[in-house]
């Protein structure tokens, strides 16, 4: 029953390859030009930005902005349910197998409509990634742009989820769909 991780990761090579390449192209083409129009110097000020120990502050905003895109899509789930933390189930486990660590999956427990479920999905990406990289690139904040390009570096698995569910929506792990 799982709602954010891509499937097709462990089982063949194009979902692994859909799920790094999308997000990359998508950080490049912002920090492209972000950085045509601003500098590189310029960039590099948002560890400035974070305070005088702003080099290792920004691990500690990477942390948070994991935490931050659970917690988005849990909100976003528990709204376009039923409108209740009920319907939305964390799971975690730490050294599953694999290259990762940790895994968490935030999943809507209730039954959803399908384009409730597209934009849970995809809520943390326009929130955390699309929204401060565009904002970035208006304004040439540094650290709006560190915080869109980690924001969207981190939507691997939503991407391969959201285009498996839009192609076959048989394929969503853990929505039981009513009427869309």
């Amino acid at each position: 029953m799982y709602a954010d991780p891509d499937p097709e990761c462990d089982d063949e090579e194009w979902g692994t390859a859909r799920a790094v390449a999308m997000p990359v192209a998508v950080a490049t083409a912002f920090a492209g030009v972000y950085l045509g129009a601003y500098g590189f110097d310029r960039y590099l000020d948002y560890a400035a930005m974070l305070g005088p120990r702003g080099e290792w502050l920004q691990f500690a905003v990477m942390g948070g902005l994991v935490v931050l895109h659970g917690a988005v899509h849990a909100v976003a789930y528990a709204l376009l349910c039923e409108g209740s933390w009920r319907d939305v189930a964390v799971e975690a486990s730490l050294f599953p197998g694999g290259l990762d660590p940790v895994q968490v999956f935030v999943v809507p427990t209730a039954q959803i409509r399908r384009s409730a479920y597209l934009v849970g999905v995809a809520a943390p990406g326009v929130l955390l990634g699309l929204v401060p990289a565009a904002w970035a690139l208006a304004t040439g904040n540094p650290l709006a742009l560190f915080v869109g390009l980690v924001g969207i570096l981190l939507t691997g698995s939503d991407i391969g989820e959201l285009l498996d569910t839009v192609r076959s929506p048989d394929a969503a792990g853990a929505a039981e769909f009513a009427s869309s």
